[in-house]
């Protein structure tokens, strides 16, 4: 081989070299060109976790992955800055699809996913004393009166009233750990709003002569028919006044606007979201962090009659004769999974559900259904 062909094929090696190692080592660093965009670009990705363990997860129709033996979660990479499809797949279970954007060196995550069963089992409880429905209640408020209360074990009886009040002249209350340590969850503090229109708090293990803390300065005007409830978490306190939602602002010691015509709200297990639904709407506002505002949840055909947390992530709606069970991740579409309106207890037993009750145990997690005379409860719906 001829000198000067030695020199070109050099020539040409060293100038491979300098033109793709660039390349390479912006690859191995996770930048692609992106061809909708006609430039290079940072990749990012998406992290999916499921309970349980999904069969497949499926990442805009072509990446297919399917988590360990393990591990319940996969981590896909090198995904252009863009809106992505994840669509989770199990056998007997109901799909989960949602579009999610990916943001350049970011990851996406969604990480608490929860798959139904597309065939919930429920059994039949005969024994009305373990029904979560049978309301034993500590306190009882009568002619605006706080009245400690007990219920005999084992008694169909809502409460037994002591005769000594506990407080006086109070329209409604709440057992809560407002400004105070875990043991306020054991039922010790508690606010109240009374007659007089002011907010009050006090520890009820304290001598009965201390003097309750006032929270606001500002009363409100309480009508004898109206109808009062306190909501409230370890930080925030809200007062459904006839449907107005209050919510008590601690730098000015007032209560604020938060919301008109609301039927009633619930605050997380982890304080961090509150949800408050009115004739068809399910809202949600975020507790945790600064918000823009509230975000329409869910809209039902019929009017919302209750809804209730699952977990931090899901919560349970009923609405006239319909169960549905939805995510709170609104980002993208919002996964909502709806309850047969026919549950099979078994091969010939079949119970059709209609104005139903619900309630969901923390402890057991199972659901609860009071559908007529006749109680319910499914199997474990949570990890």
């Amino acid at each position: 081989m001829k000198k000067k062909i030695r020199l070109t094929i050099l020539l040409v090696c060293v100038g491979c070299f300098f033109v793709i190692t660039p390349v390479l080592v912006a690859y191995s660093m996770g930048y692609r060109f992106d061809f909708q965009k006609m430039k290079i670009t940072a990749t990012g990705g998406i992290y999916v976790r499921t309970f349980p363990a999904a069969d497949q997860i499926i990442i805009d129709s072509k990446i297919t992955q399917k988590p360990g033996m393990f591990s319940n979660s996969i981590f896909v990479q090198s995904l252009l800055p863009n809106e992505h499809a994840v669509l989770v797949k199990k056998t007997s279970y109901y799909d989960y699809f949602k579009t999610l954007p990916v943001q350049e060196k970011e990851v996406t995550k969604i990480e608490n996913v929860l798959l139904f069963k597309k065939d919930i089992q429920f059994t039949i409880i005969t024994d009305k004393t373990k029904s979560p429905f049978i309301t034993q209640e500590k306190f009882l408020i009568k002619n605006n009166n706080l009245y400690y209360s007990d219920a005999p074990e084992n008694s169909e009886l809502t409460v037994v009233q002591k005769s000594t009040p506990v407080l006086k002249k109070i329209a409604a209350f709440a057992l809560s750990p407002f400004g105070g340590s875990p043991v306020g969850r054991q039922n010790n503090n508690i606010i109240w709003l009374g007659t007089d229109g002011f907010l009050y708090k006090s520890d009820l293990s304290a001598s009965p002569a201390a003097e309750p803390a006032k929270i606001i300065l500002t009363p409100l005007k309480i009508v004898k028919t109206g109808s009062y409830k306190i909501i409230s978490d370890s930080k925030n306190i809200f007062i459904n006044n006839n449907g107005n939602l209050l919510f008590l602002n601690t730098k000015t010691n007032e209560l604020d606007d938060f919301a008109g015509q609301v039927k009633d709200a619930k605050i997380s297990p982890d304080d961090k979201n509150i949800v408050y639904f009115s004739g068809k709407n399910l809202y949600i506002f975020l507790l945790s962090k600064e918000s823009d505002g509230k975000v329409l949840l869910y809209k039902s055909p019929e009017e919302i009659t209750d809804c209730i947390w699952l977990n931090n992530d899901y919560i349970i709606i009923s609405s006239a004769n319909k169960i549905i069970i939805s995510e709170i991740d609104y980002r993208g579409n919002i996964n909502v999974v709806t309850l047969p309106q026919t549950i099979n207890i078994s091969q010939t037993e079949k119970i059709e559900v209609k104005n139903p009750e619900i309630f969901f145990n923390q402890q057991d997690a199972k659901l609860y259904i009071l559908t007529g005379k006749t109680l319910l409860s499914s199997e474990k719906l949570t990890p």
